[in-house]
């Protein structure tokens, strides 16, 4: 009932220009074991291959930046010499410049739209697969923040 469908049909195309091949291409060819399906995967490996390269690269790139932006820090072109004194003191001011950024970096959230996100994820959580059914508390999360 359906089996000619499932099979594969064989199609010869004739071009409409003459197409000469030499008879070594040919054979090549016919002989060669290399599929479509191995040389996307060559093809992919070569990429993973080059990705991974780069990424290698830039990793050490970016280490090599970032040991000669701390050795910067702690020490200065003006200053002759370097006591365990002054380095302790400037590697003590470096982690307070840290800890100052991390403290501004910290988003406080409102306490009207901290209770939104609570009441959508309570929604949700009661309408598990009726989702919309909360839209109501998504609007007015949303609504909170864009206000904010």
């Amino acid at each position: 009932m359906g089996s000619a469908a499932s099979k594969p049909e064989a199609r010869t195309y004739t071009p409409s220009t003459p197409i000469d091949f030499s008879a070594s291409f040919l054979s090549q060819l016919e002989n060669s074991t290399e599929s479509d399906y191995s040389r996307a995967q060559y093809t992919e490996k070569y990429i993973q291959d080059r990705v991974a390269n780069e990424l290698k690269k830039l990793e050490s790139e970016a280490l090599a930046k970032l040991q000669s932006t701390a050795q910067d820090a702690l020490i200065k072109n003006d200053q002759p010499g370097l006591s365990v004194s002054t380095a302790n003191e400037k590697v003590e001011k470096l982690t307070k410049v840290l800890q100052e950024n991390a403290e501004k970096a910290k988003v406080v959230v409102p306490e009207n739209v901290a209770k939104a996100k609570k009441e959508v994820i309570e929604c949700l959580k009661n309408n598990e697969s009726k989702s919309l059914n909360c839209w109501e508390e998504v609007e007015n999360f949303k609504k909170l923040v864009r206000n904010v």
